[in-house]
């Protein structure tokens, strides 16, 4: 910030400040509304079913694989018996 040298610097330096401050004002007013509105009840049902929806994806996958490795445990079991029995 530059040094303030007279009386119409002054002014104007208190005039940006005053400026800032309703920006700031404005900015935590509308952030304070967003996140009384993201703490609502029905909002965090939204979000939780949301989030269960991608975790669907990921379990979906780790199901397929967990198949295929019972599948594949199963047949080498199968197979062995077969083996043996020859």
């Amino acid at each position: 910030m530059k040094k303030i040298t007279n009386v119409e610097e002054l002014r104007a330096a208190i005039r940006e400040l005053e400026d800032q401050h309703y920006i700031d004002k404005q900015f935590m007013t509308k952030r304070v509304t967003q996140l009384a509105d993201d703490l609502k009840p029905i909002n965090l049902a939204k979000k939780l079913v949301s989030q269960a929806f991608k975790a669907t994806e990921v379990k979906s996958g780790l199901l397929n694989m967990a198949a295929g490795m019972v599948t594949s445990f199963l047949v080498k079991k199968f197979f062995k018996k077969k083996s043996k029995l020859i």
